[in-house]
């Protein structure tokens, strides 16, 4: 499958005469509200979800109390925060990108070196038929491994105070995973599939860890 219904245009080079970034539009406001209002939703949903019966509230309370016994509540602030500080490294990229005008799934974009080399266009990723097909899988199983580690950390903590609720957020970041890297084997707008309800589940699995820092450090 192509990449999209139309060609894209390019330069001599291969280059995309557009960046895939809206024009007017500033990466940091747009990476910043989107962290904002995902992280935001995260732990509203994480609070109700996870506080919804007396008996709930009781257990997580006696969790909370044995993590603050031990003076972990710095943990999970640790790990909570080191999930939101990668919003500057992610702008960073953003603002590249937009200048470079490198579209997905291209990473990098490679020069022929040597006395030929110049005349020659930029290297980058098949974007038709089976190599590109190929390729956006490939790109999609990074995504995966990028984010798996982060996301993982957060479960088994947030599982120690909320095991079922860490448990099914997990799932449905699992599923949307999923079916966004099918998506994205098809072409590199089908990445979205199915991302949004992954997108809050890992925001509420943060949320969890960032009300269990709280309650702690204050306790």
């Amino acid at each position: 499958m192509s990449e999209a219904k139309s060609p894209i245009e390019r330069d001599a080079k291969g280059i995309p005469l557009k960046s895939p970034y809206p024009e007017g539009v500033s990466v940091i406001v747009l990476y910043s509200a989107m962290t904002t209002i995902i992280t935001a939703i995260g732990i509203i949903i994480a609070y109700f979800s996870s506080y919804y019966t007396d008996a709930k509230v009781t257990t997580a309370s006696a969790k909370i109390a044995i993590i603050s016994e031990y003076d972990l509540g710095w943990l999970y602030l640790g790990l909570f925060l080191v999930r939101q500080l990668m919003l500057p490294i992610n702008i960073n990229l953003g603002n590249a990108r937009k200048a470079s005008k490198a579209g997905l799934p291209d990473q990098h974009v490679y020069k022929v070196m040597g006395a030929e080399g110049s005349k020659l266009g930029y290297v980058l990723m098949e974007n038709e038929g089976a190599h590109g097909t190929f390729n956006r899988a490939q790109r999609a199983l990074q995504n995966y491994h990028e984010n798996f580690p982060g996301v993982v950390v957060q479960y088994v903590a947030a599982s120690f105070v909320f095991p079922f609720e860490a448990f099914v957020c997990m799932m449905v970041w699992q599923i949307s995973c999923c079916v966004g890297a099918v998506g994205y084997t098809g072409n590199v707008d089908g990445r979205m599939n199915g991302r949004l309800p992954g997108y809050f589940a890992m925001s509420t699995i943060g949320g969890m860890v960032a009300i269990i820092a709280f309650k702690a450090l204050l306790s």
